[in-house]
Order: C-alpha cells, then structure tokens, then sequence
C-alpha cells in the first residue's frame, strides 16, 4: 500500500503526473473566501496549480475541477486534499494539493478515467 507522499520522500513522483490544464477552484475547509486557480498538472495522489491567492501549507481546501464528458457536457469532481507546499512564482504562487483520498473510479469517475486514458495507468 503507497503511503502519503510526505511520509515517502524518494516516493513522490510514484505516480507519474498528466499535465491537465484548466480552471480550479479552491475552497478552503476553514471557511475562507474561494480562490481560483489553474490547474497545471494532475495525479491520483495530488495536483500542480497556480494562483495569485496565497494559500498556507497543511491548509485544507476542496478543490472544484471542471471535465468535459464524451458528449461535451461539463462535469465537476470535487477533491479534499492539503495544500502540501507553496512557492512564489512570477504570478503568484505554485501550490501543491495532496488527496485526502487516492482518486477511484468510484469517487472520482471523471478524473479516473481522464488519467487512466492519459497515463494508460493500471486500472
């Protein structure tokens, strides 16, 4: 069983991240205002984004990810996770969100299937 990434250091990048640009929205569970967000990559364990809104590390925030279905209908995912790192960047801050929860077919329909198509991951 894979551990949180933050407890194996030499295992972060044990699944490989697509890249997946797009809009995020960042809701922090403290009940702060919403931050928005792109989304720059993506994995089972965790994501890549950039904001202007600094968030801090172990802040914990559901993150709102926008799919298009195979009919080009907008379908949403939600994903608990915490914010594990952040680092200025020229336009703001890069943030990296770990999962509460490793991405399942069974919760995360969408996005399960966009990297088992991207990454031709074992199902």
């Amino acid at each position: 069983m894979t551990q949180p990434a933050s407890t194996q250091p030499s295992e972060r990048r044990r699944f490989v991240r697509a890249t997946l640009v797009g809009s995020a929205l960042l809701e922090p569970k403290s009940g702060g205002p919403s931050v928005t967000a792109v989304l720059d990559n993506v994995n089972r364990i965790g994501a890549g984004l950039h904001t202007k809104a600094k968030l801090a590390p172990k802040d914990d925030v559901m993150v709102v990810l926008a799919f298009l279905d195979q009919q080009g209908q907008e379908q949403q995912e939600k994903l608990a996770g915490t914010v594990a790192w952040v680092k200025p960047w020229e336009k703001g801050y890069l943030i990296g969100v770990v999962w509460d929860e490793v991405v399942t077919v069974e919760k995360n329909r969408w996005l399960y299937y966009y990297l088992e198509e991207t990454l031709k991951m074992p199902g």
